[in-house]
């Protein structure tokens, strides 16, 4: 090892902590660091050796199987299925994607990657890993472990509903992570699509975005008041809502009446692609998915009592 080029380097350490040397602070979007790509190889690392339970023998049937997927699938390069790999190959690519590439290949590598292994411990660790009986996970997901190094390293993105979103605040995430995981699936699909279109780094669709948030809450109200075609307007819905014991607080239902006036109209767009919808922004779709998502688990919990 070059000892020369080895350099101390600890977020919260003495010399960051005191500003002699500070670690970078700011939220990286569309670059990351050198100490992020290093800490980010250092977590395929870790995740690999965990997931493999340190059964790294390259004979290992699993690693083999993520040998060729990642070969044939994340890199596309044609994969002889007769043949055996080296790990090493593949771990070299990942670690000089990491280093080298821009950061929209590196998030669709780890993304790519963190999917494959959640599979993987689901079909292998079983109830351990993910309760398919009650669609949860008893301890945390390999995809909560990967948003606490980007967290640590400051990289503007999270997994929420399994796929790589541009949202780093925890509230944020845990808002839409709660939405998805709604016991009904019509509310679910609909938050799904939103995040999906807010997720999508190459074509974002934010007016489709805002329009799936507000579908969400209005399927939900529909499930929850039982009203089905002209009456199934989100205004009417929760003016019904108390009908069917389900008290909404005054001032919260007029702040959501306002929210989907506001989506309905020439800048959110509920009818996405009618009026305005090219001029909404990932700002805005941002903000309604969370609302959408936090008035869904408010109702959703009111329901419950």
């Amino acid at each position: 090892m070059d000892k020369k080029a080895s350099r101390v380097s600890v977020r919260g350490g003495f010399s960051d902590r005191n500003g002699i040397k500070p670690e970078n602070a700011v939220i990286q979007l569309t670059s990351f660091d050198k100490r992020t790509r290093v800490q980010l190889q250092n977590m395929i690392s870790r995740f690999y050796c965990q997931v493999y339970a340190n059964d790294l023998n390259w004979n290992n049937p699993y690693i083999q199987d993520f040998i060729k997927y990642v070969l044939g699938m994340v890199y596309s390069e044609a994969v002889d299925a007769r043949k055996t790999y080296d790990d090493n190959l593949v771990l070299q690519k990942i670690n000089n994607t990491v280093a080298s590439d821009e950061y929209d290949d590196v998030l669709t590598l780890i993304e790519a990657l963190v999917q494959y292994w959640d599979l993987h411990l689901k079909e292998v660790d079983g109830f351990h890993y993910y309760d398919r009986i009650n669609g949860k996970y008893p301890d945390k997901s390999i995809f909560e472990y990967a948003n606490y190094f980007f967290e640590r390293e400051y990289v503007g993105y999270r997994f929420v509903g399994g796929i790589i979103v541009p949202i780093s605040d925890s509230f944020e995430v845990q808002s839409v992570s709660e939405a998805l995981n709604n016991k009904y699936k019509v509310v679910h699909d609909h938050i799904a699509k939103a995040n999906r279109y807010l997720a999508d780094r190459d074509k974002p669709d934010y007016e489709n975005s805002i329009k799936e948030s507000i579908s969400a809450v209005e399927a939900l109200s529909e499930v929850l008041t039982e009203t089905t075609g002209r009456e199934a307007t989100l205004g009417r819905m929760l003016n019904k809502l108390e009908d069917n014991g389900i008290v909404v607080h005054s001032k919260i239902k007029e702040a959501f009446k306002l929210l989907y006036a506001y989506a309905s109209n020439a800048n959110g767009i509920r009818h996405a692609g009618d009026i305005g919808g090219p001029s909404s922004t990932f700002e805005e779709a941002k903000f309604i998915l969370v609302a959408c998502s936090a008035f869904i688990n408010y109702l959703t919990a009111l329901n419950a009592d």
